[in-house]
């Protein structure tokens, strides 16, 4: 997680408008079955998407100081980030053949 803004206790600051370029950009190259199975009762049973919505949650976090940056966890970002690459492939696999 290099750019961030400030960084304090495990915590960094980055600006809302860089994270929400980072997301789009990686919403975007999601598969549309995967994106589909986001907004579903799936999500909570595939370790990917379990993952990405946690990610959603340790990037997006209110700063309290300042509304116009996101304080991230990095340490939590970084583990979900893992988790997704490792398993994302698997979950894909199953959301083909059962959709």
């Amino acid at each position: 997680m290099t750019g961030a803004d400030f960084n304090f206790f495990g915590s960094i600051f980055i600006k809302k408008n860089k994270i929400d370029d980072v997301l789009c950009c990686i919403l975007a190259t999601l598969p549309d079955i995967y994106k589909k199975g986001l907004r579903t009762n799936a999500a909570k049973k595939m370790t990917s998407m379990l993952a990405y919505n946690l990610l959603f949650k340790a990037i997006k976090q209110k700063c309290p100081f300042n509304s116009e940056v996101y304080m991230v966890n990095k340490q939590n970002a970084i583990r979900y980030i893992s988790t997704i690459i490792s398993s994302i492939e698997r979950d894909l696999i199953y959301l083909e053949k059962n959709s």
